[in-house]
């Protein structure tokens, strides 16, 4: 069985009530903290303890998917007394990571991934595609046990997210807009764009995520409805989205 637990799902910035991006993915007995936005370090708390992750996946080098990194640095390093705790992003994320605490090495056991890369923490196997986006990021998906979790992250509608998600079990995308509201050129999806491409993809469950604040989550369930054929939900903090016991 898969689980993921959302710890912020705000897009771009947090809102009033939401952390921006962050998930933990669970096995049951692997924890894998993927993508570290600002408000997710408290969220994972509530959860687990920082010494019970195995370690984290961050898909791309914007603040509001890393901003955490720092700060949890400091957290091992002088408190927890915890090191070599693996990272796997691709190579701007410890560039970004590197400028405010010098050095992240002595806590963080860094592999820099690409979209071929193939990745094992504990019965979790991970792969990658890259999505369309302003840098370098990274899609993810999860499996273990026959059960698969794909998300996103951010990305436009020139990637083919077919590659990776064709026929998973759940899919958790990029919507931060409705339809009415995308510009032209725009690097993420509308609810109808991500809710399009999963139906092509026979998804069986979209959540959708990364919402612009302010935003009216029925808006784009009904949105996101209209094109896909099959459940539709949208992620909050705390939501637990279970895949292999019938969620």
């Amino acid at each position: 069985m898969l689980s993921v637990t959302v710890l912020g799902c705000s897009g771009s910035y947090a809102s009033a009530t939401e952390a921006c991006s962050g998930y933990l993915v669970s096995s049951g007995t692997t924890k894998v903290w993927v993508d570290c936005g600002p408000g997710t370090l408290a969220a994972i708390q509530q959860h687990i303890d920082l010494g019970d992750v195995d370690a984290i996946v961050v898909t791309h080098q914007h603040p509001d998917h890393c901003g955490e990194l720092p700060v949890l640095y400091n957290a091992l390093k002088w408190y927890i007394d915890l090191s070599g705790l693996p990272v796997y992003a691709p190579s701007g994320v410890r560039e970004v990571t590197d400028v405010f605490v010098d050095d992240s090495s002595d806590v963080f056991e860094w592999t820099t991934i690409d979209a071929t890369s193939e990745v094992r923490v504990g019965d979790i196997d991970i792969r990658f595609d890259r999505t369309d986006h302003t840098v370098e990021t990274l899609a993810c998906r999860f499996e273990t046990g026959g059960n698969a979790v794909v998300y996103t992250a951010d990305t436009g509608p020139g990637w083919d997210l077919s590659k990776l998600a064709a026929g998973v079990d759940v899919l958790i995308g990029d919507a931060t807009v409705v339809h009415a509201d995308l510009s032209g050129g725009s690097p993420h999806l509308s609810a109808r764009q991500l809710a399009e491409a999963a139906d092509r993809a026979s998804v069986g469950h979209l959540v959708l995520t990364h919402l612009a604040p302010g935003s009216d989550p029925e808006r784009f369930l009904a949105e996101a409805d209209r094109y896909f054929d099959g459940p539709v939900s949208c992620a909050s903090g705390g939501m637990v989205i279970r895949v292999g016991d019938g969620m």
